[in-house]
């Protein structure tokens, strides 16, 4: 018997043709070449590799030394610092970091993957808006530097002053084009600033690289003004011709709704750089309604302050500083018989003070007094006074001569003592006084004010704002001056579903003391009795209150106020709710008119349904964007913000940061010293 394993061997696969013994196998060669070629492309990689290590060690290393040596060269202020070595200095590092920009840019489609990396990850997906941010900024920064150099030798020159401005007329016409160029490069740098928000928190960067940013924001506003402006200093001043400027000075112890009632009036004439007058005086001289025509007013001024002409001190109705700008040049040179000027600037006390802090002391000629940021308010307010032995009648013919003096004080200052003026702290007071909304200037010049309007250095309301938008504007018809004791609070409740809808509530306390006195308004306590200026801020408070929202909105409640008859001038017994208004036509205006007795509060709401369109769709995303407007001569007012998203959605960003979240409730405390942007994206 034959035994077997029929499991003993395995299947048996079909055979192989062998090759010739003498012909060696073509694989092989392939193989090695392409090791080979893997091995060189490998080598060519960690050379690139290297290279680009190397030199973004270099320029890194350079950039380390960049900080010290700025802070030795302003260490002794602008008028030492070395015009040549500040160049060599921002050119170098210009250079350095466009060579970091394009050795880096291989990152670029993997840096948002990063995030998860221990310490790095998030300054590895903010790298390249970093980049981009300090691409921007250097080339900005290298070209105003190089433009202007001639500018700054000029500038520190022992004999230089206000008086010589003139001579730094043709270095900013020749430096035009390099300083266009670098107001394109900052909006470049602005745009990725905005993208680094979206990509990433802030928190989550280091602290240095917060530092750095916070730095940057708070200079930014003056860059970007500063640059947008430059090329048209020669022309602004008077490189081409004569140029007069009205000055607005307004008074915000007497709300109105681009800063304050209207109390002077100066014509800055101005050529070739020079100052060559400054005519200062009482707004309530310009007009010349004895002899002309004057047109009605706005009707709130008829119906609430019995003004029958729209004369200028009244000028500055709307919140629109270049539509109120426009009707004040009107006014002006209707009432003096001369031809508009070429533009308007306002300002209030609080710019006042911000100026004169940035100047240092300033003696008024032909007194011992001096003017200092922290008395300037008390001796406005005294210097309007009737003084010891004046009469009344020529008190209120001269109550504001003292306007003159101080325009001629500051000027004086500027003119023969410029040197001791630290420009860079004048710009940073200018820039703030503007953000803070104590400065606005106008141009009638379409190019000019474009500049203007791009920076929002003119105060305008925004045609067609992006998303939602609100303003509160106060307006005392009270003739006196009680909003030094005056604060507001704001709450502003936004539901963004199906409808959107709004509610803003305005909370008012009057800080003075209360009494039994009756509340009248008029006109008596000043022009009769001569009252000194505190006794005028203690009155009650007559507010025409306006509220501005998008175009569409629609009021669907509002809260009742009464002022009775007996406690005003002219009119019948207010007793209404809150009305829509003809105000400006790009916007939606509600309004109403309240009274705040001494020592009282009160509360003015309005409830409104926004219009369609108010959200904004980026794919599957939703955008809200809320523009709150402050209106200029204020102080810092809190806002309580809180905003409901639709049901089922969840915040993806917000900027700022909310102080509460719950659900889909986002809550935001914010002091309103500014313009204030709100920006949620939610899925």
């Amino acid at each position: 018997m034959t035994s077997g394993n029929r499991y003993s061997s395995p299947p048996s696969w079909p055979d192989e043709t062998p090759e010739p013994a003498n012909q060696p196998a073509s694989g092989a060669p392939t193989r090695r070449i392409a090791r080979i070629l893997l091995l060189f492309g490998l080598a060519i990689l960690l050379f690139w590799l290297g290279f680009k290590a190397w030199r973004v060690y270099q320029a890194t290393q350079s950039l380390m030394t960049v900080e010290a040596e700025a802070r030795a060269l302003m260490a002794g202020g602008i008028s030492q610092l070395d015009p040549n070595a500040a160049e060599a200095l921002v050119l170098g590092a210009r250079s350095n970091i466009a060579m970091l920009h394009d050795e880096l840019s291989f990152i670029r489609p993997f840096a948002p993957y990063l995030g998860w990396i221990p310490k790095l990850g998030p300054t590895l997906v903010a790298s390249p808006y970093l980049l981009d941010m300090a691409d921007a900024g250097s080339e900005a920064g290298a070209l105003a530097v190089s433009s202007l150099k001639p500018a700054l030798a000029i500038f520190q020159r022992d004999d230089f002053s206000a008086m010589r401005l003139g001579e730094l007329l043709p270095v900013f016409s020749a430096a035009a084009p390099d300083l266009e160029a670098a107001t394109d490069a900052l909006r470049r740098y602005s745009a990725a600033r905005e993208e680094l928000d979206g990509a990433i928190e802030a928190e989550a960067l280091p602290w240095r690289v917060r530092q750095l940013l916070q730095l940057s924001d708070k200079w930014m506003p003056a860059a970007e003004g500063g640059l947008s402006l430059a090329p048209y200093l020669p022309e602004l001043l008077g490189q081409n011709g004569v140029r007069q400027y009205l000055i607005m000075a307004q008074n915000e112890d007497e709300l109105r709704a681009t800063g304050g009632f209207l109390t002077g009036v100066g014509l800055l004439t101005v050529e070739n750089g020079q100052i060559q007058d400054l005519d200062f005086g009482d707004a309530n001289q310009v007009d010349n309604w004895r002899e002309k025509p004057y047109g009605f007013p706005p009707q709130p001024f008829y119906d609430f302050m019995g003004l029958e002409l729209f004369l200028f001190r009244d000028a500055n109705y709307w919140p629109d500083f270049p539509t109120s700008a426009r009707k004040a040049l009107e006014l002006y040179a209707y009432g003096r018989d001369v031809p508009l000027p070429d533009g308007a600037i306002a300002i209030d006390q609080e710019f006042m003070r911000i100026l004169v802090d940035a100047t240092g002391p300033v003696p008024i000629p032909g007194t011992d007094q001096t003017i200092t940021a922290d008395n300037l308010l008390q001796t406005l307010r005294q210097a309007r006074d009737i003084q010891e032995g004046q009469e009344v009648r020529e008190w209120v013919n001269d109550r504001k001569a003292f306007l003159s003096g101080f325009a001629a004080a500051i000027l004086a200052k500027v003119e023969m003592d410029f040197g001791s003026i630290d420009p860079v702290k004048l710009a940073e007071s200018m820039t703030g006084a503007i953000q803070n909304r104590h400065l606005s200037i106008y141009m009638r010049d379409t190019e000019i004010a474009g500049a203007l309007g791009a920076t929002g250095w003119d105060g305008h309301l925004p045609q067609s704002p992006p998303g939602d938008f609100w303003m509160a504007v106060d307006t005392n018809m009270g003739y006196n001056k009680a909003n030094i004791l005056i604060e507001r609070a704001f709450t502003y409740d936004v539901a963004l579903g199906n409808q959107p809808a709004a509610a803003l509530t305005i909370d008012y306390r009057h800080t003075g003391p209360a009494g039994e006195e009756p509340c009248m308004q008029g006109v008596e306590d000043e022009f009769e009795l001569a009252a000194d200026y505190l006794a005028l801020a203690d009155q009650c408070y007559w507010n025409f209150l306006r509220v501005y929202a998008p175009l569409g909105s629609k009021l669907l409640d509002s809260s009742h106020h009464v002022v009775p008859k007996e406690t005003l001038l002219v009119s019948d017994t207010w007793d209404s709710d809150g009305q829509v208004i003809d105000d400006l036509p790009w916007l939606t205006t509600f309004a109403n008119f309240l009274l705040l007795p001494r020592g009282e509060t009160a509360s003015a709401y309005f409830h409104y349904e926004l219009p369609a369109g108010i959200i904004e769709s980026d794919g599957a995303d939703s955008i809200y964007n809320l523009s709150i407007y402050k209106q200029p001569g204020t102080r810092a007012e809190p806002l309580r913000l809180t905003i409901t998203l639709p049901e089922g959605v969840s915040p993806l960003e917000t900027h700022p940061a909310p102080v509460q979240v719950g659900g889909n409730r986002l809550v935001f405390d914010i002091e309103l010293n500014a313009n204030t942007e709100i920006n949620i994206r939610y899925r």
